[in-house]
């Protein structure tokens, strides 16, 4: 099946791998959304100065305007969409949208305007029945739900929400990057877990199969329904196994369950046509305690004494983080698979480590016995420097 890709190095680096199941057939690369829909400022290859073959094929694109006749000319039934292209630098000129590299790559003196990234959201908002014209011409497209884990996250989330809630025939797939500090340079795992779902959406026998992407955010829990022709569905949560919640019959693609006590939860979808059987989402664990006052999940930890490890440890179990705040020349290879980082260099709010204590006891109390042997035969070492008192809570716990 031909797709068109509208992305970045990260949609490029999917394609590479044997894996990528689809046979590209066009790839704009580099370019925003807006520029996309602007009019031209035509100049000829030669007026680009370098002798980067890359930029000068992406200049001459840009400022000629040429990728979306290519677009409006494919075959193709699938369009995919990664936004980090969107980060690039983009000036504004006579209404018109470019990368402000293609400007720096001519000899023209062009009196153009920095386009700051609140105002890039807003006029791609006014452009929003474009893209949706665009988006008309395809059976599908799929949305990369993928960000770059820095300080314009809230930006892509912006233009990312703004796709998902106006583009009808949408199916959508996390990459899952949490934990990675730079996306374009990401594990092959990454890559991996990306292209196996994109072989589920374009295999055989996907009109029999139940596929959705699913994430835990703050205290919600959520699935969205990877189909895009009409079907009814059931969604039940599941907590610590047992039924729990159920929704009613519904042609929604998307359901979400608000969460208020700590435990495991994942849940069942039916779709009532015949020869399916339901399917659940991944087991979440989700506790109160490592969510902020503003209801939004603490990404840092502060790292305690050695005696205290134990703690960081369960709540590491129990729950993902970016990071640890602590001495990084002490661990100077991370810690638990987490990078280690310096207290100036968080800019958020992180869970202190005066407040491990209290979570970690209120985990102990949750864990059921068999998780709570596994706890303790894999921290032996770390419990072994507790107090004493803990180790007396632990055994009464047994």
């Amino acid at each position: 099946m031909k797709i068109d890709i509208i992305g970045s190095k990260f949609s490029s680096k999917l394609t590479e791998f044997r894996s990528f199941p689809y046979s590209v057939n066009n790839f704009i690369a580099g370019t925003s959304l807006l520029s996309l829909f602007s009019e031209p400022y035509p100049k000829a290859m030669k007026d680009i100065n370098t002798s980067d073959i890359v930029e000068i094929s992406t200049a001459h694109r840009d400022l000629n305007k040429a990728n979306l006749e290519k677009l409006k000319e494919s075959n193709s039934e699938v369009l995919m969409i990664d936004l980090l292209s969107e980060l690039n630098d983009i000036v504004v000129y006579n209404g018109a949208y470019f990368n402000r590299r293609s400007f720096e790559l001519i000899d023209d003196n062009i009196d153009y305007q920095t386009v700051r990234k609140i105002d890039q959201f807003r006029a791609l908002r006014d452009r929003i029945k474009d893209v949706l014209t665009l988006a008309q011409r395809y059976d599908k497209v799929i949305l990369i739900d993928v960000l770059p884990n820095n300080v314009y996250d809230s930006f892509i989330s912006g233009l990312y929400e703004l796709l998902y809630n106006n583009i009808e025939n949408k199916l959508v797939i996390s990459a899952g990057n949490d934990a990675v500090k730079d996306i374009l340079d990401a594990p092959l795992e990454i890559y991996d877990a990306v292209n196996q779902q994109l072989r589920k959406i374009n295999s055989d026998n996907y009109d029999n199969q139940l596929l959705f992407d699913e994430k835990l955010e703050g205290d919600i829990l959520s699935v969205f329904m990877n189909y895009v022709e009409e079907r009814h569905y059931i969604y039940e949560l599941y907590k610590d196994g047992r039924p729990f919640k159920k929704s009613h019959r519904t042609d929604s693609r998307f359901c979400q369950f608000h969460l208020d006590d700590a435990g495991k939860y994942r849940i069942r979808v039916t779709a009532e046509v015949d020869n399916i059987k339901p399917r659940f989402s991944d087991t979440f664990v989700y506790n109160p305690n490592t969510l902020s006052r503003k209801g939004k999940l603490y990404q840092y930890v502060e790292m305690p004494s050695d005696e205290n490890l134990w703690m960081l440890n369960l709540i590491l179990s129990t729950s993902k983080y970016k990071g640890l705040v602590g001495n990084p020349f002490k661990y100077v290879d991370g810690y638990n698979g987490l990078d280690v980082f310096l207290k100036e260099e968080v800019n958020e709010v992180y869970i202190k480590k005066e407040d491990l204590l209290e979570m970690a006891l209120n985990i102990l109390y949750d864990l059921n016995k068999d998780d709570l042997e596994t706890f303790i035969v894999d921290n032996q070492d770390a419990l072994n420097s507790a107090s004493n008192g803990i180790k007396d809570y632990i055994s009464k716990l047994k």
